[in-house]
């Protein structure tokens, strides 16, 4: 009679949790199918009836339309320019910080990781006077590859401390054993860690991609010019010059996180995997 009691209540736990993680999912999911629904309709079908209702005629030509008035050409351009570069050269500076943090002793090695932690608490509105002023002297002002550089020093901090957290899940003895083989300190990085760390460096990779992409405010003070604005900034202005027009701002919306959402969806496991290593033993 005990187990049967015990087996009911278990199965009542169980089915809680599946009625709530389905209700947050509903939750999560209805902005995101609003959105995609309302990108799929006419104008007029969307002041009848509703973002929620089963569009009266798909609109394909909305996407069409929302692409060539909205200068996406340029603006994907610009945005997987910078991912293309930022993001690998991002990480693979983070993962040498890390490396040292993680696996060697060394004078200060705690202050120098704190240092990069205080990096989370800098508010970036901070920066974007002094930034601008330090792009123009450098001749970059009004250049995609202007955000570069504040894009890696802002995406440090997290990303060293995700990685100094696998990387310490890691055997000492494994790199003992390379060094012993005669393999340089470098090739112990690069030959052992960063192969046995790829759910980390996916997890950080995501992130830094999902953040690169989004990011609006630093691209918004230090490009102003339409030929090397992102994403972001041209949803700004496609949204100003069609502010009535919803249906071709949603399409814009959806072309515009088509992209991530891809590579959040092919990297899946590696990212959760990744980051609940991380937080573990960081």
């Amino acid at each position: 009679m005990a187990i049967t009691v015990e087996g009911r209540t278990r199965r009542a736990e169980i089915t809680l949790l599946y009625v709530s993680l389905a209700v947050m999912a509903i939750i999560w999911v209805l902005p995101f199918v609003s959105v995609v629904l309302s990108s799929l309709r006419s104008q007029g079908d969307l002041i009848s009836r509703g973002v929620f209702a089963w569009p009266n005629a798909i609109r394909w030509d909305n996407f069409v339309r929302a692409w060539e008035t909205g200068d996406f050409s340029i603006y994907f351009r610009n945005s997987l320019l910078l991912i293309l570069i930022k993001v690998p050269l991002g990480v693979f500076l983070a993962a040498l910080a890390a490396y040292p943090l993680a696996k060697m002793t060394f004078r200060f090695s705690v202050a120098i990781f704190v240092f990069f932690l205080l990096g989370l608490a800098v508010p970036v509105q901070v920066t974007l006077q002094p930034l601008l002023v330090m792009m123009k002297q450098l001749g970059l002002a009004n250049s995609v590859f202007a955000l570069i550089p504040p894009y890696i020093a802002f995406g440090l901090p997290f990303q060293i401390f995700v990685l100094r957290g696998f990387f310490r899940l890691i055997p000492s003895e494994l790199l003992e054993a390379a060094r012993i083989d005669g393999a340089s300190e470098f090739g112990v990085f690069w030959r052992i860690m960063l192969p046995l760390s790829l759910p980390a460096l996916a997890t950080v990779f995501i992130l830094d991609t999902l953040a690169t992409w989004n990011e609006f405010l630093i691209a918004l003070v230090l490009v102003s010019a339409q030929e090397s604005r992102t994403v972001p900034i041209g949803l700004l202005q496609f949204q100003g010059e069609f502010s009535s027009q919803y249906t071709l701002l949603m399409a814009g919306i959806v072309i515009s996180i088509l992209p991530v959402l891809t590579i959040f969806i092919l990297l899946q496991r590696y990212f959760i995997s990744g980051l609940t290593s991380g937080a573990i033993k960081g």
